[in-house]
């Protein structure tokens, strides 16, 4: 009996953000291909000032889904296969995927959320967001 070989997933992700021109996020690794079965960790580094929220979404072919809000540092959030843990003294968070399936395919989106006033927050111009919106 002639056996499949694994399916490839490619997974791809960038960040979106609403924080201030002097603030960043930054994404680690831009894209990734893994094996059906394999476990997946994507890394969100960020520096913000008036640091409120992570948030980590899923998007496949229009808007992005929304899969869990990060607030505390150490707490780790799990939606199935996903987990996600936020480290507010490193700055970053990570999101966990493991036993990869076909339909993990997708663009997994990260945004920062600023605590804000009208006055000293506007929307980060992210360059990668745009250039890969189609």
């Amino acid at each position: 009996m002639m056996k499949c070989p694994q399916a490839l997933l490619a997974v791809f992700w960038l960040l979106l953000s609403r924080v201030s021109s002097e603030d960043k996020v930054v994404q680690n690794p831009l894209s990734l291909v893994v094996h059906e079965g394999d476990t997946v960790t994507l890394n969100c580094s960020y520096e913000v000032v008036n640091f409120r929220n992570l948030l980590w979404y899923k998007q496949e072919k229009k808007a992005p889904t929304f899969l869990f809000m990060l607030t505390s540092s150490g707490f780790e959030k799990k939606s199935g296969r996903l987990s996600g843990m936020l480290d507010k003294k490193e700055l970053f968070s990570i999101l966990n995927i493991t036993a990869t399936q076909t339909r993990d395919s997708a663009i997994y989106l990260c945004a920062v959320e600023a605590q804000c006033s009208l006055v000293t927050c506007s929307l980060y111009s992210n360059s990668t967001a745009e250039a890969l919106q189609v």
